[in-house]
């Protein structure tokens, strides 16, 4: 696959860069690429009048002519003063607007990312891997790549433009032939290099593979050691490795390929030049300076002109770069689109009440359903538990009532997000300061210091803040807290956020039985309507009515008293 050839490249990159340059930032963006553009002609300017200089220091050191020479010598030392700022400021604002893109396209890509639910359904999709990786350092390497490139073949084309007159004015035969040299060259390396992009692509995904292997031993180190699981692990550890090595390795060799001809075809391009004018400068028909100007035209010519050769493995790079944010944007693309058609999915309706109508709900990848047809409303103030036979769609159901898994149809009526309240199996507790952990996911102050240290005694977390040094001290609390904990600590953002309807899904999982009785408790104080999901008979004490899923599709709606009678349920 040639990566000046890739349709689908070309497609993706035009699907990614496109929104940058009409977003907000345009002008700021557009007005940065102007500055560049004149620096760059005013660089290519100076760099003509530099091989100028060069050509009469060399004529004047060939004739002896000292004054001459120290004329050249002075004309010199000042272009360099004046092309320091030129050259320091062409760098610096070619930097800077792809730092503006990179910090405008991450922020684009973390929007939608976090929009709609998607960062959930990206956990099953096979396609994408590591979209962390991909909006942050494949978007760092594409900015850079893009303003990279872009400004280095436009200042190859201004260069190989203005010096083909100062060669051709030195020899036309030196002209045709620094075009031919470079032609060949171009295509040969080409041929050579070609598998370098399909190699590159493979490389980014290894090596995020890779880092991911070891990120997942640090975060379930605990897990991992009670299963005596060191084994397994460092051989999977081990297996992504060897790939990482091997793909590296294929690489190498086709790079090693590629060296065999561009060494000696770069190496000739000094000794070009002298070869072909030597018999000019041996008849006296131009000056000795004349060779040193022509060899510096001809080296700017031959590297523009062999600028993708050149740059191969950047370019190579650069195209699986694109590929691998392209087709993230395009998996975003194809979900912002399913979300838009609701005639295949479950609609959501905001609502002052809590109700079902019609509602299927299927597995996520829609091939199977798991409840047909169910329709209830859940009075305020009641309670509902949830049961049936693992896998039958029990905690589907609650995320089809969450939005986050909209595959079926109907409608959920629910009142709007400000009121709801889901509380997780496996709560969610960020590495961050204790009172942060406390008011998630508010990004704001919740509470002084004495009610959430009170809010901590109510909970049974009493001593919590002491251990770890206070309410502002930063932890991983995943590793710092039990199970137990973490599902107490989601217990009091419960009594903090008051919301008007809790959803559990096997929420108490990891307590006992009295704490368990006290976050219901909790939930019936604070006048919450509650929707649990769990397997324990003890649950049913604790709610109104049970939904049963019976695991075909079909479904029944007990009172708390009935299915305890029926089920011969003890209270």
């Amino acid at each position: 696959m040639n990566p000046m050839t890739d349709r689908i490249a070309w497609r993706r990159l035009y699907a990614v860069g496109k929104p940058f340059w009409i977003s907000e930032q345009r002008y700021k963006a557009s007005a940065m690429l102007v500055a560049v553009l004149i620096l760059l002609f005013v660089s290519s300017a100076v760099n003509v009048y530099i091989g100028k200089i060069a050509g009469e220091t060399m004529t004047a050191l060939q004739k002896q002519e000292v004054h001459a020479f120290s004329w050249s010598m002075t004309q010199f030392a000042f272009v360099m003063l004046l092309a320091t700022p030129i050259t320091v400021y062409y760098q610096f604002l070619r930097t800077r607007l792809a730092l503006v893109w990179r910090e405008w396209l991450s922020n684009h890509l973390f929007g939608r990312f976090f929009g709609g639910h998607t960062y959930y359904k990206l956990n099953n999709d096979p396609r994408i891997d590591n979209p962390d990786q991909r909006m942050t350092q494949d978007v760092e390497t594409f900015c850079n790549s893009s303003v990279g490139l872009f400004v280095s073949v436009l200042d190859a084309l201004v260069n190989i433009s203005t010096f083909i007159g100062v060669l051709w004015s030195i020899s036309p035969t030196l002209s045709f032939t620094v075009v031919a040299y470079s032609v060949i060259g171009s295509f040969v390396s080409l041929w050579i290099g070609k598998k370098l992009i399909a190699l590159n692509f493979v490389q980014s995904a290894l090596e995020a593979n890779l880092r991911h292997c070891l990120t997942d031993v640090r975060r379930d180190a605990e897990s991992i050691a009670l299963y005596n699981g060191e084994a397994r692990e460092q051989r999977s550890s081990t297996d992504a490795l060897r790939r990482t090595i091997a793909n590296l390795y294929d690489m190498a060799c086709v790079n090693r390929n590629l060296g065999f001809f561009t060494i000696p075809f770069n190496l000739l391009v000094p000794l070009i030049p002298a070869a072909v004018i030597a018999s000019l400068y041996f008849d006296n028909q131009i000056d000795f300076g004349e060779i040193t100007r022509a060899g510096m035209a001809f080296g700017t010519i031959f590297s523009g002109m062999t600028l993708l050769v050149q740059q191969f493995t950047g370019i190579s790079s650069y195209a699986a770069n694109i590929n691998r944010v392209g087709s993230f944007v395009e998996v975003l693309d194809e979900y912002d689109a399913k979300t838009a058609d609701s005639a295949k999915t479950i609609e959501i309706v905001t609502a002052d009440r809590l109700a079902l109508a019609d509602v299927t709900v299927l597995t996520p990848d829609a091939t199977r359903t798991l409840v047909e047809n169910i329709s209830f409303q859940l009075p305020a103030g009641s309670s509902l538990l949830i049961m049936g036979p693992s896998g039958c769609g029990k905690s589907t159901l609650l995320r089809a009532i969450a939005g986050i898994s909209r595959a079926g149809c109907g409608r959920v009526y629910r009142p709007r997000l400000a009121d709801l309240m889901f509380l997780p199996q496996r709560p969610y507790v960020p590495e961050c300061t204790l009172r942060e952990a406390l008011c998630y996911p508010s990004t704001q102050a919740c509470g002084n210091d004495a009610q959430l240290l009170a809010l901590l005694n109510l909970v049974r977390l009493p001593n919590l803040a002491l251990e770890v040094g206070g309410l502002d001290a930063i932890r991983n609390w995943r590793e710092k807290l039990s199970p137990g904990q973490q599902q107490l600590l989601s217990m009091a953002r419960v009594i903090l956020t008051k919301p008007k309807y809790a959803f559990l899904d096997e929420a108490t999982s990891a307590l006992d039985p009295e704490n368990e009785r006290l976050l219901y408790t909790v939930l019936q104080s604070v006048g919450a309507t509650v929707i649990s999901v769990g397997h324990r008979p003890a649950l049913v004490e604790h709610h109104s009515h049970v939904l049963e899923l019976l695991g075909n599709g079909s479904w029944k709606i007990h009172s708390a008293t009935e299915y305890g009678l029926t089920h011969e349920i003890s209270p």
